[in-house]
């Protein structure tokens, strides 16, 4: 009696798990494989219409080093090609494939070996990274930052300062999932990202022409998203912006082995009006 009505607990609870996530759960494990037929997905993400001006950030800390305001990071768009910066393309589900990379880096600020970089910002606005990597924390500059990431609900996932430039701090993520959690310098208020936790490594973010690349995909069908944050202030959390809700777009590709599969993904996915002309100029500096 006992074993039967276990069995059906089990029974019970693993319909539970199909009905809440559409049958496999999305957290399933990755398995590493040889690829030897892999295909390739590249394109580009560009801009229609008027390119929207987005406001500078108010600076409220490091005001020698890091200037009375910066440029905001959120919206880049090359106006030679239209194409649109810093948008994250992934691949949706993918269960198996080529091994991720040991460690995913995410650099602050501008230094010598970072001299192309922005002062007191993140070098890029989203950082994706396979959450069963290392993730390498790198400061390049004097003035001290402090990186924090949050969960998908808004639970602190990882907090450190890195007083130290030049020097990289690994960390690992495990309980990180899923695109667009929290990522902030806890120091400066206009130091804002997004980070993107996969099982899988095939993911890539756009180059200052909006062009991509993902390669060494296992043969099949799959749903490509390309992901790009909001860029209009709703309002401000202790003098930090709080952005729109990010612009994503899907689209199915089949992969046939060795193939090459082009796609272009067309921004912005709906009209958003920029009202900021300082962003932080009427709010007061945190306590």
């Amino acid at each position: 009696m006992f074993g039967h009505r276990s069995r059906i607990y089990r029974l019970l609870f693993v319909l539970g798990l199909c009905c809440l996530g559409g049958g496999a759960p999305a957290w399933a494990d990755y398995n590493v494989i040889e690829v030897p037929d892999g295909g390739t997905i590249k394109g580009q993400a560009v801009w229609k219409g008027a390119i929207p001006k987005v406001p500078p950030l108010r600076v409220f800390a490091d005001l020698d080093a890091c200037g009375m305001q910066v440029s905001s990071p959120v919206l880049r768009v090359d106006q030679a090609t239209n194409g649109v910066q810093d948008v994250l393309v992934y691949l949706e589900r993918v269960d198996r494939g080529k091994a991720a990379e040991a460690v995913y880096r995410l650099p602050m600020g501008k230094g010598a070996a970072s001299s192309a970089a922005q002062t007191c910002q993140f070098q890029h606005p989203v950082f994706p990274f396979v959450r069963t990597s290392q993730v390498g924390l790198i400061n390049f500059e004097s003035v001290l930052h402090n990186p924090h990431f949050f969960s998908e609900k808004q639970a602190s996932l990882f907090n450190l300062a890195l007083p130290t430039p030049d020097r990289e701090i690994t960390t690992a993520l495990p309980r990180a999932r899923g695109v667009g959690l929290r990522l902030q310098c806890d120091v400066h208020v206009h130091m804002n990202a997004w980070a993107a936790a996969f099982d899988h490594p095939y993911f890539a973010v756009t180059d200052s022409q909006g062009r991509f690349e993902i390669s060494g995909i296992p043969p099949g069908s799959y749903t490509v998203v390309a992901w790009h944050s909001g860029y209009n202030i709703l309002k401000f959390n202790a003098s930090r912006p709080v952005y729109d809700e990010p612009h994503v777009i899907r689209k199915t590709v089949t992969i046939a082995p060795q193939a090459l599969v082009e796609s272009q993904f067309e921004f912005p996915v709906r009209p958003v009006d920029v009202d900021w002309t300082i962003a932080g100029g009427l709010e007061l500096p945190p306590e």
